[in-house]
């Protein structure tokens, strides 16, 4: 029993010993090794300021209220003037009765387009792909976050399944589940409570049904006025709610406050770039509309869109980056890239001299990458500089006074190279492995 004791403790003991080592050295070779490497890589650089602000158009809140209110329009869908925007019901039941009618006439579409699809291998295909392009449709709205957008698409895909169901079950289910169903639609619409209230548009716009306040507020006559002390006064008036509101014209504006020097060289009329926190999944080119006078270092500016007014109706509170301009280019570590002396040579590679017979040089910026066992210098050229990265392009410049064809792609950086990041004593053509 001793024996075999001792002998587990040994093995337990060797073990141990045997990872002491392993470690040991392993340290021992990192702390060793003066040579680091990281992969270049693609990337793009937004030179931006982070801003907050409000989405102003010109939209009035529709009149009427209620809680059994049916809104008869998808968010931002257009409107025509005297068009119904909503309907009141008086009743709850009315309410349902009214959206029981609606479904089964939503039900009749589908099947009556069913049927009339049913026969035929092509027409198969075809509600496949309607099928496979609505399911499509619902999983990047679901990516995307866009609520509204599921909503809508998840009734699209509901609709397409059930148009193929029927397709496989054959003509005579179906024109046996349309009879039902005119049924029930011609008992229903004979027994509907009419006490309902229509609410319509006085003008032609585009609907939404957020209303926050907000309508008699921001428009964009009085934020072209505003001044920074004004701004930060902005509050929503008037009740919220309601049926909904209507959005007028075809401009949208997002006005901010932004310091002096974050406006930079700004002008009124100039084209930037906008980015919106949430809300809209694109960059959005605005124009600068008007920069007010300066209060305390700030001003407000007031930037202008035209395009995608329906898809800001339920933006209001934003933040979001103005972009002055983006880089696009190889990033690599800010300590890897230099500024060396290089020779200059001829087209035979011989060195070139100086009229005092000193070997003529010039300034080249450079990385050094891992080129086989050796480190090769790779001229580039600084397009944008971050605290912890720099974003480059090879030095074509330079690179078109090589000699011939080879030494020039030999020497032009390139996304995936392994750049060197640490090194003691580094050269053009060290042996480093």
């Amino acid at each position: 029993m001793k024996s075999s004791t001792l002998a587990t403790r040994l093995l337990f003991a060797a073990i141990l010993l045997a990872a002491l080592v392993y470690f040991g050295l392993s340290l021992t070779a990192y702390l060793m090794d003066p040579y680091k490497t990281t992969v270049a890589y693609n990337y793009i650089s937004d030179n931006a300021v982070a801003v907050s602000g409000y989405v102003v158009r010109e939209e009035e809140a529709l009149s009427g209220s209620g809680e059994l209110v049916y809104s008869s329009r998808s968010e931002g869908e257009r409107v025509s003037a005297g068009g119904t925007a909503a309907i009141i019901y008086q009743s709850p039941q009315a309410l349902e009765d009214a959206n029981t009618l609606r479904s089964l006439e939503e039900q009749l579409e589908q099947l009556t387009y069913a049927q009339f699809l049913a026969s035929g291998a092509q027409a198969n295909a075809r509600l496949d792909d309607e099928v496979t392009a609505a399911l499509l449709t619902f999983r990047g709205a679901v990516a995307n976050g866009s609520l509204s957008a599921a909503v809508d698409s998840s009734d699209k895909l509901r609709s397409a399944v059930l148009k193929r169901s029927y397709a496989y079950s054959g003509t005579e289910d179906l024109e046996a589940a349309i009879a039902g169903l005119r049924e029930q639609i011609s008992a229903l619409s004979a027994a509907a409570d009419p006490g309902t209230t229509r609410v319509t548009a006085a003008q032609a716009g585009l609907f939404s049904s957020l209303v926050d306040g907000y309508e008699s507020v921001l428009n964009p006559d009085m934020v072209r006025e505003l001044t920074p002390s004004g701004y930060r006064q902005i509050a929503p008036a008037g009740p919220t709610g309601g049926v909904g509101k209507i959005v007028y014209g075809y401009k949208w504006y997002f006005v901010t406050v932004m310091r002096n020097e974050d406006i930079r060289s700004l002008e009124v009329g100039d084209a930037i770039t906008l980015r919106f926190q949430k809300g809209l999944d694109r960059d959005i080119e605005m124009k600068v509309d008007t920069i007010s006078a300066a209060e305390d270092g700030e001003r407000v500016v007031v930037f202008e869109a035209e395009k995608y007014l329906n898809l800001s109706t339920l933006l209001r509170s934003q933040n979001a980056q103005v972009i002055f301009n983006s880089y696009s280019g190889i990033r690599v570590p800010r300590s890897t890239v230099r500024v060396e002396q290089v020779p200059v040579t001829d087209e035979d590679g011989n060195a070139l001299l100086e009229p005092d017979g000193r070997e003529k040089t010039q300034s080249v910026t450079c990385v050094y990458c891992l080129w086989g066992v050796y480190a090769r210098r790779k001229p580039v050229t600084v397009l944008w500089q971050e605290a912890e990265y720099i974003l480059v392009a090879p030095d074509d410049g330079y690179l078109a006074t090589l000699p011939s064809a080879d030494a020039r792609e030999g020497r032009r950086l390139r996304a995936g190279d392994q750049v060197i990041t640490a090194a003691a004593d580094l050269y053009d053509g060290k042996v480093i492995r």
